[in-house]
């Protein structure tokens, strides 16, 4: 699911405001299963208000906090409800890179963007938050529950004044190099995308969007990078993770279906079988015989 589209489409639901073509949200989680699978082909921050949620990005684990703001970058993720239920209330910010690019130029001769970080792998990132910036982000709030037209001016000086007051932050300086890096236009590598979003039940379309590119162009750029059709190569990733996991862990059926992105259990059992001539439990027996054999 495509979590922008989700809350554009879904104002009473999620409360928001829109500046120049940003949305920006203020809501509580009205998610009720356990672990949810989503994707964004925007970069957004989000920031806890009260409560918490369980972020996870392939073997990465963060927990939401107020102590701690979060960048999504643009990815699949999971979104899970931890054991010690709590609702989440939360501010999302979506930043698009048009506008973005736009706000970091102005900002430029403010920032220190000398020996800036290597720009981290991690999809997800936390960076830190102080009194200042929490004051910044709380200012906002107030404006999500008035009914009138906000002029932009308004709005967009406090929302200029929080990213600022992130960007500006010592402790945050990775996030600043992610930053630097969007507005140079750097284009995301198809191996940046794919080899940390095989493991999600995406199309190919949505791939393309995380990646930013249309279909056909995503389709061209994958076929002559991994000289393979991204199905073929999907099937093949997925096929590994699994027996992988069937070799290595307890895990069921179920959840490494899940864990690897194929759509049911019938469908990987089916794929499976035809690339290895045993069905899952089969192959996890077999091994775990063989073990037993060379142990004795």
């Amino acid at each position: 699911m495509n979590i922008y589209d989700i809350h554009k489409a879904n104002p009473d639901i999620f409360t928001q405001l829109t500046l120049k073509d940003q949305l920006f949200l203020y809501y509580k989680c009205p998610q009720t299963d356990k672990i949810i699978q989503l994707y964004s082909n925007h970069n957004q921050l989000a920031f806890t208000i009260s409560g918490k949620r369980i972020i996870r990005h392939g073997d990465n684990k963060w927990i939401t906090n107020r102590n701690q703001g979060i960048l999504l970058k643009r990815c699949a993720f999971l979104q899970e409800i931890p054991a010690d239920y709590s609702d989440w209330e939360v501010l999302v910010l979506y930043l698009k890179d048009d506008y973005l690019r736009n706000i970091f130029e102005e900002f430029r001769p403010y920032l220190n963007l000398s020996k800036l970080p290597k720009v981290g792998v991690k999809m997800i990132q936390e960076f830190e938050v102080n009194d200042q910036i929490r004051n910044c982000y709380e200012s906002l709030l107030p404006y999500f529950s008035k009914p009138q037209v906000l002029p932009d001016s308004i709005f967009e000086a406090k929302f200029k004044e929080l990213l600022f007051n992130i960007l500006v932050h010592p402790a945050n300086n990775q996030l600043l190099a992610h930053v630097n890096q969007l507005i140079s236009e750097y284009v995301i590598s198809i191996w940046e995308v794919m080899e940390v979003s095989y493991c999600y039940d995406l199309k190919i379309s949505e791939f393309a969007a995380i990646a930013t590119r249309s279909t056909a162009t995503f389709r061209r750029d994958f076929e002559k990078y991994y000289r393979t059709t991204p199905g073929k190569w999907l099937t093949k990733r997925r096929l590994e993770k699994a027996r992988l996991l069937l070799q290595t862990s307890e895990k069921r059926i179920g959840d490494i279906t899940f864990e690897c992105g194929f759509k049911n259990i019938s469908h990987f059992s089916r794929i499976f079988k035809e690339k290895f001539n045993l069905s899952p439990n089969q192959y996890r027996m077999l091994n775990n015989q063989s073990k037993q054999y060379d142990r004795a």
